[in-house]
């Protein structure tokens, strides 16, 4: 069941980036001008890893396992599975909103603002569903036969900003969060939801 951990932390590595996000976009109604490298950085990596390869392992490996070994969770299943591919759609928004910001100026600021608002919310309630709805069940019902298929599939794709040691192109970025995410992943001041 080393998924589980795998799954829970690459939750909590989601949630970190959220909240430089939600940050980032505060210190600026503060008046703080804007970083837009961080800005691209923490959607390259949203884009890079989890839509890549954390969605794609839970939608391929996990929901059909849980599914199979559980009919009655289907229109949970097929939700989330909807959510995946609707938070693809906010996360567009967020990337239009943010170069219409970037290169227009000031006045699609609030544009973007409520993009990312939209899209932490979005991320934050599609992870919890997963984690109070599917996990537990998972962990009860799947075999151990199971869980080596799921395990060897999240086992393949190391988290390069979280993981063992970050790559080398989001070294610079991992910094950053660091700098502004609370503990226990970084060591800013509190932690936000």
């Amino acid at each position: 069941m080393k998924s589980l951990t795998i799954i829970r932390n690459e939750h909590r590595s989601l949630g970190a980036v959220l909240f430089c996000l939600k940050h980032l976009v505060s210190e600026i109604n503060q008046g703080k001008h804007p970083d837009f490298r961080v800005f691209h950085g923490l959607l390259m990596y949203i884009d890079r890893f989890l839509d890549r390869y954390h969605h794609p392992k839970e939608s391929n490996y996990l929901f059909p396992a849980v599914l199979e070994s559980n009919p009655e969770l289907a229109p949970v299943i097929e939700e989330l599975g909807r959510q995946h591919r609707e938070g693809e759609q906010l996360f567009i928004r967020v990337l239009k909103a943010l170069s219409a910001f970037e290169y227009c100026g000031p006045s699609q600021f609030s544009e973007f603002q409520q993009a990312v608002t939209d899209y932490t919310t979005f991320e934050y309630e599609h992870a919890h569903k997963e984690e109070t709805e599917v996990l537990p069940v998972a962990e009860k019902s799947l075999s151990i036969e199971t869980w080596e298929k799921i395990d060897t599939a999240f086992l393949n794709h190391q988290d390069p900003l979280f993981g063992d040691k970050p790559s080398g192109e989001f070294n610079k970025l991992y910094k950053e969060i660091v700098s502004i995410v609370p503990a226990p992943l970084g060591l800013g001041d509190a932690w936000e939801s």
